[in-house]
């Protein structure tokens, strides 16, 4: 069994008076890829949020690395290997495809490491490289959903946190998107994936979570909830 990268132990998150997190409990192990699925609504964003601590948990603990991280300043999480893609992607608009990238960087000082990176990224993204100069908000989605991945992997994250990846885009670049999650499941990186397309997701995953009005209602691996009936009825079509 792999090591234990990210642990959530009972945890309850509020929006307001809104109890959205309801006892939540779940384990990202190093080099897997992690899916909850869920419809709208059902806690899958909140999740994310309380990891990355843009939500604070009412009760229970995020553990990363065998440390509790709840209440960490977002900024210093990214320093400590999380990265947050978030729904709807959020680049800098202005900025170019590159500026976007070094944004990503900032938690570096290391002016060499933050080159390799970028060339890494070019490297998954030919695409962002023909458009390195252009900015942002000029970018298809599908190319804004590319940035914000490069954006994330720049800090040389431990773990990726990914938010509706393949939201709004054409079926040709969400296989691409999917190829690259792939990829980087492939090369070792520790992923957890909210994903509106459940049977992709579900396809790609060591292990996925079926959250329902912010509760777990349902864990197995990909495979066993692929071929779970009401798994099937609900989100497979």
């Amino acid at each position: 069994m792999s090591k234990a990268i990210l642990t959530l132990e009972n945890v309850d998150t509020y929006y307001g008076k809104i109890h959205a997190l309801k006892n939540i409990s779940f384990t990202v192990g190093e080099g897997e890829i992690v899916t909850l699925i869920g419809s709208n609504g059902a806690g899958k964003t909140t999740t994310l949020k309380t990891i990355s601590s843009l939500l604070k948990p009412a009760k229970g603990d995020v553990v990363y690395m065998g440390k509790k991280v709840n209440g960490l300043p977002p900024h210093l999480l990214t320093r400590e290997g999380i990265a947050h893609v978030p729904e709807g992607r959020k680049i800098f608009p202005r900025l170019t495809v590159e500026e976007n990238l070094e944004m990503g960087a900032f938690s570096l000082k290391d002016q060499g490491r933050i080159k390799h990176n970028k060339e890494y990224v070019f490297g998954l993204f030919p695409r962002l490289l023909e458009r390195r100069k252009q900015k942002g908000g000029t970018l298809s989605g599908g190319e804004q959903q590319m940035l914000a991945m490069g954006r994330a992997l720049m800090c040389d994250p431990k773990i990726l946190l990914l938010d509706e990846p393949s939201m709004g885009l054409a079926p040709m670049m969400i296989q691409a998107v999917f190829n690259i999650i792939k990829k980087l499941r492939n090369e070792g990186m520790t992923i957890l994936l909210v994903e509106q397309n459940a049977g992709k997701a579900l396809k790609l995953a060591n292990k996925g979570y079926v959250l329902q009005t912010g509760s777990i209602i349902l864990a197995g691996t990909g495979e066993e909830l692929l071929s779970n009936d009401m798994v099937r009825q609900a989100y497979l079509g």
